[in-house]
């Protein structure tokens, strides 16, 4: 018999459901399948929902499961591991925290972004480690009902493309220069 409130179970629950359908959906089918997967499996919910909620996130508990070696491919595979090695995994998931550095932050940015009239100066007010302050350096893969728009920094395609999928926003025709940028 669990010792968690049942709404702290529902809430883990709609978190996994949630990292699957719009983190995982499109960009890792194992990490969709293991989400969903956990989502509706009453054990492992229990056990996450005994964990702080900062270390509840399905980010973590992946990024410990592959740190210890897990290869699992499935879900029903990762279940079977998560329950063999789950105070190794506990371990790491609490000795250690998620990192938001996140360049395909830009991607959801750059249509506001080529709206003002530029060059931009930008400050970097969050934890993204300045990845956000150079949006002139990426190329970018908007996804849209018509199909796929290439948007290439002003030097030319990067080695590094941010895919998204846009709707109901104009998809940008050019990238803004970027004069500066820095830290507060």
């Amino acid at each position: 018999m669990s010792s968690v409130p049942d709404s702290v179970v529902g809430e883990t629950a709609r978190i996994y459901r949630s990292f699957a359908h719009y983190q995982a959906r499109g960009v890792s089918p194992i990490y969709e399948d293991w989400a969903n997967g956990i989502a509706d499996d009453p054990m492992l919910l229990d056990r996450l929902a005994n964990r702080p909620a900062d270390k509840r996130q399905p980010n973590l508990l992946f990024a410990a499961a592959r740190h210890l070696g897990c290869t699992a491919v499935s879900n029903a595979d990762l279940r079977s591991w998560l329950i063999s090695h789950w105070d190794s995994v506990t371990a790491v998931m609490l000795s250690h925290a998620t990192q938001t550095n996140e360049a395909s932050r830009c991607a959801t940015l750059l249509p506001v972004l080529t709206q003002i009239p530029g060059p931009l100066a930008l400050i970097e007010v969050g934890a993204s480690a300045g990845l956000c302050l150079y949006p002139d350096r990426y190329s970018y893969d908007y996804c849209t009902d018509a199909g796929t728009v290439r948007v290439d920094s002003p030097g030319g395609p990067s080695s590094v493309v941010l895919p998204c999928t846009i709707s109901g926003a104009p998809v940008p025709n050019s990238v803004p220069e970027v004069e500066w940028g820095g830290w507060p």
